[in-house]
């Protein structure tokens, strides 16, 4: 890299990226390093992306970087190595933790298929239900449809496994993503798979690298047609499920047969355009202070406030906006209804407390992400199947764009659903999972 063209921050930031990717590969197997993932997700999104869109001449008028490299790398890049850091620092003392659990994991799970069966119907129930409950209740019951998920855990690890009911469960996954052609929960759920199935089986670093390989080309591929392929799904609502798997695999085919049209401009700049994240960031460093003025912490003060502080202890408290309202607030930019942006903990950052403010932001906040991981590895030294439950606790707090009252309203939530279930199973069904 020192003999390309890339300056020494964007060297800077693909060496760090480089790292966390070996990191990940090396941590396959020893438990769910759900800190890990959290940010190669933000290294791919505010690092890799951005540094495409000012290297290879693809920048969007819209979607481009609003402001110089250095600009941008300078506050990105110390960002989320401080960000890692916050991740990291907790852990230290109970990362060898996930070693000691594993080998006791698949004798911990042998006898609870049942207890599979059970999480895995409520899964499915809540899925079928939530069309014809009120709006209230649409968030619980995602939560518990992602239970299906963790039983899914359960029973891939037992030797006595269903594997018809494993595929079912996945099959229900793959259209429920092409019906409303959001791709991002069958991503995550297949790479935490990944994760239990290294946890199961041995896998050499030559696979785990083929692996990655592969799938960095299937997500490319998928990049390559989903904008399409949505803009069909979305409008044309008299298509059928088979209708819709038909277009879609037909799209993927098609790419694969013609692997030309990969390297089209169009679809390598919309490949970067979803990637980059950091557009939206720059928008913020070009508005605010210039146009508003800085929030001086009071999105993450009532980001807390609403998240930790029920509303029948402080009744008066505000809705905290959503990703519409802050990229109004932040950037100008006014969503047309059905868009969904965001401006992500690194423009939050940035929004309320400017760049040595917004990096520090970034390493406290990684902290308290990282406190949750550092409880469920304690745990899973008395029940090694805390460690089934990280994807289920962090599915939305990996997601790079989404702010800060996002990913804390989900974490407090989904770990209220966890031990409620956790309580109900050994209360009322008299079973330990």
């Amino acid at each position: 890299m020192s003999f390309s063209s890339l300056s020494f921050l964007a060297t800077t930031g693909a060496l760090f990226t480089l790292y966390i990717l070996n990191s990940l590969l090396l941590s396959f197997g020893e438990g769910i390093p759900i800190n890990l993932v959290i940010i190669f997700l933000a290294c791919l999104q505010w690092i890799v992306g951005p540094i495409l869109s000012y290297y290879t001449g693809i920048n969007h008028p819209f979607y481009g970087m609003q402001v110089q490299e250095e600009a941008y790398l300078s506050f990105a890049i110390p960002g989320v190595i401080l960000f890692h850091l916050g991740l990291l620092i907790p852990i230290v003392g109970v990362r060898h933790i996930p070693k000691m659990v594993i080998n006791d994991l698949s004798e911990n799970v042998r006898h609870k298929v049942r207890e599979a069966y059970y999480l895995i119907g409520i899964g499915f129930f809540a899925s079928f239900i939530t069309p014809f409950a009120p709006y209230s209740l649409f968030f619980f019951l995602y939560l518990l449809s992602q239970l299906k998920f963790i039983g899914c855990f359960y029973l891939y690890l037992n030797e006595s496994r269903n594997n018809t009911l494993l595929y079912l469960v996945f099959a229900t996954l793959v259209l429920d993503a092409l019906a409303h052609a959001l791709f991002h929960d069958l991503l995550l759920w297949t790479f935490f798979f990944l994760f239990v199935y290294c946890i199961k089986n041995k896998v050499s670093l030559t696979r785990k690298v083929m692996a990655v390989v592969v799938g960095f080309f299937l997500v490319f591929v998928l990049q390559s047609v989903k904008y399409q392929y949505r803009n069909i799904a979305w409008t044309n609502t008299s298509l059928s499920t088979i209708g819709q798997s038909e277009l879609f695999f037909g799209m993927i085919a098609e790419r694969l047969w013609s692997p030309e049209k990969l390297l089209e401009t169009k679809s390598n700049e919309l490949a970067i355009t979803r990637l980059n994240q950091g557009w939206i960031i720059t928008r913020v460093m070009n508005y605010v202070p210039y146009v508003r003025p800085f929030a001086e912490g009071e999105t993450v003060e009532a980001a807390f406030s609403s998240t930790l502080l029920p509303r029948f202890i402080v009744p008066d408290k505000a809705i905290v906006a959503g990703g519409a309202a802050k990229m109004e607030r932040f950037t100008g930019i006014v969503l047309q209804p059905g868009t969904s942006m965001n401006i992500s903990l690194l423009g939050e950052g940035y929004g309320n407390y400017g760049k040595n403010g917004g990096i520090l932001f970034m390493f406290l906040i990684g902290i308290v992400f990282s406190l949750a991981f550092r409880f469920l590895l304690v745990k899973s030294l008395q029940n090694p199947t805390y460690i089934f439950w990280i994807p289920f606790l962090y599915l939305q707090v990996v997601k790079a764009e989404t702010d800060l009252a996002t990913t804390l309203n989900y974490l407090v939530k989904a770990s209220i659903v966890m031990f409620l279930i956790l309580y109900m199973f050994r209360k009322v069904l008299k079973v330990e999972i």
